[in-house]
């Protein structure tokens, strides 16, 4: 995959957060990609999906600004701002986000995010 096609995949995973779309959030993850974030590891789409479903049960209004890719062939890291409205206050919360990704033909096999709120 190339960085055009790397950074089409960022800003879809991005873009499905923020439409809440778990599906799509899914969609890019092999069989046995690996999702690792402090709340958590979860391994393969289903496992994934469920988890992002969890999720929206509780916050909304996600908001990804993207601001860094660095990629060495089929892996990289990115930097993103996070913004999120949790339901029960209606408080948003921000994190500086820092994901370390790899892929293998076009999916995602790893991608572990490391934040704390701002």
């Amino acid at each position: 995959m190339d960085r055009n096609g790397i950074e089409q995949l960022i800003a879809r995973q991005a873009d499905a957060w923020q439409r809440a779309d778990v599906d799509a959030i899914g969609a890019d993850f092999a069989e046995d990609g690996l999702f690792i974030s402090p709340g958590g590891r979860w391994q393969g789409p289903e496992a994934i999906m469920q988890t992002a479903r969890e999720f929206f049960v509780v916050c909304s209004e996600v908001q990804v600004e993207i601001r860094r890719i660095l990629l060495d062939s089929n892996q990289g890291a990115i930097e993103w701002v996070w913004h999120e409205t949790r339901k029960d206050d209606g408080q948003t919360y921000t994190m500086e986000d820092a994901i370390i990704f790899e892929l293998r033909d076009g999916q995602i096999i790893y991608w572990r995010e490391y934040f704390e709120p701002i």
